[in-house]
């Protein structure tokens, strides 16, 4: 069927009101208006349901869109969540192996007082048993260097507490005698050479303490560092040797002290051989 356009039927009307149209013709432009009108209603009807798929369509999108939003805010959040979560268990993580650090350090540091308590104790036990047989022991000498000599013969002959006993009498009368800190220094050396180090730490500390200008010093000190190590305090035993050579840079222990500290730098994390 041929497609009568706007113009087509204009021309149509014109041509029917000049009056110069017949019936044919007539019911042919009729025909074609009819065919128009059909067609008309066709185009309008599926552009109806154009307009409703189109709408159906963006309501979709719109749909979907929201969901990508919504799954884009959950996936944020949920990655916030992640990473605060991570970070709470990295914190929660250092809290604990802080904790587990102070824990060590506390149980380490009551295993010193317990061995410095008891080492206190024991030589104030000692003293006390001293005290209590004087009468059975030889008598104290009167003067200074009778005293220190008759120390220095049982210390030799290992009979230390009799050594001990004569040297804290010796220290008790004459603490203005140049040879205190020696006394002092070998109560020390008695006390480790029977393997009772936190009683030799005791000792060489007073030495340290009661008589700062002492010769006697670099020596209480590197034995102190070696009485620590002995006790599995390396840290302490470190600090000992590091502050001898640090003070006494032409101490006699120099080659001693820097080995034990070589020895340290190896053993320091072997709980067998050092606990702090």
């Amino acid at each position: 069927m041929d497609v009568i356009t706007p113009r087509g039927i204009a021309l149509v009307v014109m041509a029917l009101g000049a009056g110069c149209m017949s019936s044919g013709e007539g019911k042919a432009l009729q025909d074609g208006l009819d065919a128009l009108k059909k067609r008309t209603l066709v185009l309008e009807d599926q552009t109806a349901l154009l307009k409703k798929e189109s709408d159906v369509k963006e309501a979709e999108l719109k749909r979907l869109r929201g969901e990508v939003a919504d799954a884009t805010k959950v996936v944020t959040r949920n990655s916030a969540d992640v990473v605060g979560n991570v970070q709470k268990l990295q914190t929660d993580v250092a809290s604990l192996g802080g904790r587990v650090d102070d824990l060590s350090t506390t149980v380490s540091g009551l295993g010193k007082s317990f061995t410095d308590y008891r080492a206190s104790s024991d030589t104030k036990l000692e003293q006390v048993v001293n005290a209590t047989t004087n009468s059975k022991s030889p008598p104290v000498p009167e003067t200074a260097d009778g005293v220190f000599a008759e120390a220095q013969k049982r210390l030799e002959a290992q009979q230390y507490n009799d050594a001990r006993r004569l040297f804290d009498a010796f220290i008790n009368r004459f603490s203005g005698d140049t040879r205190a800190a020696k006394a002092q220094y070998l109560i020390g050396e008695s006390y480790l050479t029977e393997n009772k180090y936190a009683n030799a730490i005791g000792s060489f500390t007073k030495v340290i303490d009661n008589f700062p200008k002492s010769e006697m010093i670099p020596d209480a000190m590197f034995k102190n560092g070696q009485a620590f190590y002995a006790l599995k305090y390396c840290g302490d035993a470190r600090i000992y040797f590091q502050e001898l050579l640090k003070r006494y840079p032409k101490t006699e222990w120099k080659k001693d002290a820097t080995e034990e500290l070589k020895k340290l730098q190896r053993d320091v994390k072997n709980k067998s051989l050092c606990q702090s």
